[in-house]
């Protein structure tokens, strides 16, 4: 199958098979991530790669992660096509897996999947399946995100209404100073939600 064409912005990727395309909750990280140039940025599932690019784009140094060769391959190709190869360090790995123990961003972003399934449903596909309950991605990160970050540092993170987000919000509140829903968009079955965490409770160095 022949790659397709995404963008954001003046921003220009193509997805190849195999790999998820940048759907309303790539779009909305997309447009509020923010960026204060100069800073490190970790993106976790990095797909294709639109993020960590608008991001690199914004002055950013960037750490991209996927578990999939495939969107690894896929991040690389699309760094290259907008001359930021040098911008961004694309790694394979679950979560955070790839980062040494001593590494600290500023930010940390998510597009975790998020919705309710498993292997035996029909239209089972690990890109947007988090499980029973879709929360198998997003609590293993939470357990993990403050250990990475700057002791002013934040997080974004996409979730589905359908996977608990009172859970997440909690979380959240234990784990950082601030936190709050930063953007909601709506649909007919439910909504997406991206929450922003700021300054970890525990400082990691």
């Amino acid at each position: 199958m022949n790659p397709v064409e995404a963008s954001f912005s003046d921003v220009r990727v193509v997805v190849h098979d195999g790999v998820y395309e940048p759907a309303e909750d790539t779009l909305m990280l997309c447009e509020y991530l923010d960026i204060i140039p100069g800073e490190t940025m970790l993106e976790i599932g990095c797909g294709c790669g639109l993020v960590s690019i608008v991001a690199a784009r914004n002055g950013a140094a960037v750490v991209a992660t996927d578990k999939s060769l495939a969107a690894v391959q896929n991040t690389r190709e699309n760094a290259r096509r907008n001359a930021l190869l040098d911008k961004i360090d694309v790694r394979q790995g679950q979560l955070f897996e790839p980062i040494r123990e001593e590494e600290r961003f500023a930010l940390i972003v998510i597009n975790p999947p998020y919705l309710p399934g498993t292997r035996e449903d029909p239209a089972y596909d690990n890109a947007w399946s988090g499980g029973l309950d879709g929360r198998e991605v997003i609590d293993a990160f939470l357990a993990q995100c403050t250990n990475f970050l700057e002791n002013d540092g934040r997080v974004l993170l996409v979730q589905s209404s359908l996977s608990n987000t009172d859970k997440t919000q909690k979380a959240l509140d234990t784990l950082f100073h601030s936190s709050t829903i930063k953007a909601e968009k709506r649909f007919f079955y439910e909504r997406l939600l991206l929450f922003e965490a700021q300054r970890p409770r525990q400082a990691t160095y």
